[in-house]
């Protein structure tokens, strides 16, 4: 039964580097947790189980003896003082509710504490003895504002997929940490670390761990696996769609479907070019005509953007403005505007330059807009254009008020070929490409709201370093777009 306090140390200690291999301010956190909450498990394996066996065979030096016995009372100390700490930074580095400026603060003062609480036990009792109920509460105090950092992280998450993700981070770790406390911090009345023996005064409950701990790690490395977990992901989604859309050969495909949605609009214009010259208004007509040589030349870039044998979105990039990006990317859907009488608004709190692929860039526009406008009805739908710009990166935003998307669909709905539309004509590749080209940007496209009946919205986001502010803002309210705005 002993063996078992060595494979909880080593199951955490593992799970926790994993994180920190995949590094980013949540992961951090998370590993350090896993790392020191796997320091008490590590240091009752060393009494228990690993040094009478080294020492029974004297298969240990006594100077590596005595180093290995100061080593486990540190990491009893940093389990004691700083676990709880480092679970409630967790919590607070998940939450965006913070700016960063304001969560370095945090964590700065907040590491006061523990290590004032350390050093006064070091000076009162020794670095081996521990009278738990010196620092109890304010272990206490720590893992319930971390309860509530985890809370309020998922409370105030608007994209869904992030939402459903912090929700389990959240569960999995304030469980582990609010058993961890009640069955130690709570448990524990005195403890003695002696030379590879121990005088404990507790309940009892620290000895049952084991089966909430393995557990949990089971857990994380489920979730993991299924889902993605802080970021992580043996079959990310990302790298699953990328290979999906290698396999199906992208260059051809993308073509194909670009295609597509350009002569549904040529077809329109001819119509309505007959019409005008059956109804005697000729010039009409030829301003008509002039829109389908916009449609042909703008599909000749896109042909000539996508080589012979690429099975991947290739990018030329450069500065380009992005108020133009999208007068462009209206004007392309203006027909489809037109037919369906659909009104559309922008609001740029943000204008400049862009670094990116126009070509690619305003091919993503037009199919973000076409899905709006076809989840819209004929008269009365609205779709709102905004732009702005964060700390994180520049933002682009779509927001119409259609028939919106199913919860069951929203992970499925950048899958190639993967579609609802009835019409035969929509091959479910049009959302794939459009994370592709945000992908290949360094950016990342996602469906933070969706409601049946009310509408969708989607938000392009691109690295800040891509974003060059305009030196002379022109005041939103005074922006029109020729005869669609």
């Amino acid at each position: 039964m002993k063996v078992i306090y060595v494979l909880m140390f080593v199951s955490m200690w593992t799970t926790g580097i994993l994180f920190l291999l995949n590094s980013n301010k949540n992961n951090f956190w998370s590993g350090m947790c896993l790392l020191v909450g796997g320091m008490a498990s590590f240091t009752f394996a060393m009494h228990l189980s690993i040094m009478p066996v080294l020492l029974k065979y004297d298969l240990v030096h006594p100077i590596v003896s005595a180093f290995l016995y100061v080593v486990s009372v540190i990491a009893m100390n940093l389990y004691f003082y700083f676990l709880p700490y480092i679970f409630s930074m967790g919590g607070l580095w998940l939450s965006n509710n913070f700016s960063i400026k304001i969560r370095v603060v945090l964590s700065t003062a907040m590491a006061v504490i523990p290590v004032v609480l350390m050093l006064n036990h070091a000076w009162v009792e020794g670095w081996n003895q521990f009278d738990v109920s010196r620092f109890r509460w304010w272990d206490g105090a720590y893992v319930a504002l971390g309860c509530v950092f985890y809370f309020m992280s998922v409370q105030k998450e608007t994209d869904a997929f992030s939402k459903k993700s912090k929700r389990r981070v959240g569960f999995i770790f304030s469980s582990g940490m609010t058993w961890a406390f009640f069955s130690d911090y709570v448990g524990f009345e005195q403890l003695k670390l002696g030379m590879w023996k121990f005088e404990l005064q507790s309940n009892g409950t620290w000895q049952y761990n084991f089966i909430l701990i393995l557990l949990l790690v089971g857990l994380v490395i489920y979730n993991t696996v299924r889902y993605g977990f802080l970021g992580i992901k043996l079959k990310i989604e990302r790298e699953r769609l990328d290979y999906s859309m290698r396999a199906l050969t992208m260059g051809v495909s993308i073509l194909n479907h670009s295609i597509k949605n350009e002569i549904q609009k040529i077809n329109y214009l001819t119509e309505k070019s007959s019409d005008l010259i059956r109804g005697n208004q000729p010039e009409r007509s030829l301003q008509a005509m002039e829109q389908v040589h916009t449609i042909t030349a703008h599909l000749l870039n896109m042909v000539s953007s996508i080589k012979e044998k690429a099975d991947d979105v290739v990018l030329q990039e450069k500065n380009y403005p992005i108020r133009e990006l999208l007068e462009a990317a209206v004007d392309f859907m203006k027909p489809s505007v037109e037919h369906k009488e659909i009104g559309i608004t922008l609001s740029m709190e943000a204008d400049g330059e862009l670094y990116c692929d126009p070509v690619h860039l305003k091919e993503t526009l037009s199919n973000l807009i076409q899905n709006a406008i076809d989840a819209m009805p004929s008269q009365g739908g609205v779709l709102q254009l905004r732009t702005y710009v964060t700390r994180k990166g520049f933002y682009i935003e779509l927001k119409d008020n259609g028939a919106g998307i199913p919860k069951e669909n929203l992970s499925k709905i950048f899958e190639p070929f993967y579609t609802t539309k009835k019409n035969t004509l929509n091959h479910g590749l049009g959302l794939s490409y459009c994370y592709s080209v945000l992908l290949k940007h360094g950016g990342q496209l996602s469906i933070p709201e969706s409601e049946i009946n009310k509408g969708t919205t989607v938000r392009l986001q691109f690295p800040i370093q891509k974003f060059t502010p305009s030196s002379k803002v022109i005041p939103t309210s005074e922006w029109k777009a020729p005869s669609v705005f």
